[in-house]
């Protein structure tokens, strides 16, 4: 493991799982997000019930009310391993260098941002005529004619057109694929899988619309990864799905949507200064 998300990881548990032993002195302290039950103490650290139990479900899927004297005890013990050696990261000055405060700083953003988005949509749930609508712009694409489709990439045409004439002179196009092809479908015969022609590019895509099944391409197709030489293996049209069929997708589409739009707002409220 990375040792800087190693001692990252001892330091997010001591700060978060026991708490500080110190609080700033304040006329109005800041609410304990924890509560007040603890089930140990360790230097002065408290750790909190609240904290203990959520570890407990993570670890063995067990409320604290649930555990036997046995696993309280582990668990227990587990926690108390990372308090010490976390506050001893924490005397040792490990918070001061920089790349575990660099690692610690990266922790604390991620999972605000990803707790944020989820409190947004939780709050802002998807409506059904938000996905109604969703539905209906994204049909298209989820039905028409649908290709199947294995191809081998070259980076010269040369190559592509070598490999055009061992595959008139009857090599198997699978093979060849595995041998040769520099794509990441080299290695399973070149296969693309189902598809539509709009989710590639151009180039592509023409030349699959254009070809009948079974059938390779005759001459080498260019597109910005290389050369290609395309195999069409089957070809169908498909009917629509029904909104039921796909609400999960559709509903993780129009919920990216919603996290984007809500981020366009907060940027615009925003003062960002880059390069200072």
């Amino acid at each position: 493991m990375n040792k800087h998300c190693t001692n990252a990881t001892f330091l997010v548990l001591a700060l978060v799982l026991g708490g500080c032993a110190e609080q700033p002195d304040s006329e109005q302290p800041a609410a304990n997000p924890f509560g007040e039950a603890r089930v140990a103490t360790i230097n002065g650290a408290p750790l909190y019930a609240s904290v203990f139990d959520a570890y407990a479900v993570a670890r063995l899927q067990k409320s604290m009310d649930d555990l036997s004297d046995e696993e309280r005890d582990g668990l227990i013990e587990e926690m108390i391993q990372f308090q010490l050696l976390a506050g001893a990261a924490v005397d040792a000055g490990l918070t001061g260098e920089l790349d575990i405060a660099v690692d610690l700083e990266l922790q604390r953003l991620q999972t605000l941002s990803r707790l944020m988005a989820t409190r947004y949509l939780d709050e802002n749930p998807v409506t059904s005529i938000e996905l109604q609508d969703a539905y209906e712009q994204n049909v298209d694409q989820l039905s028409g004619p649908q290709y199947k489709a294995r191809h081998i990439l070259l980076e010269q045409e040369a190559e592509a057109t070598a490999i055009i004439g061992e595959l008139d002179g009857g090599a198997d196009f699978a093979q060849l694929a595995m041998e040769r092809s520099t794509g990441p479908s080299g290695p399973n015969g070149g296969d693309l899988g189902w598809f539509s022609a709009d989710t590639m590019v151009e180039p592509f895509a023409n030349a699959v619309r254009s070809m009948e099944v079974g059938t390779y391409t005759t001459e080498p197709v260019q597109t910005r990864f290389g050369w290609h030489v395309i195999l069409l293996e089957e070809m169908e049209d498909r009917a629509p799905p029904g909104l039921e069929a796909v609400r999960a997708d559709i509903t993780s589409v129009v919920e990216q949507q919603k996290v984007e739009a809500y981020l366009d707002s907060l940027r615009e409220q925003a003062e960002i200064v880059i390069g200072e």
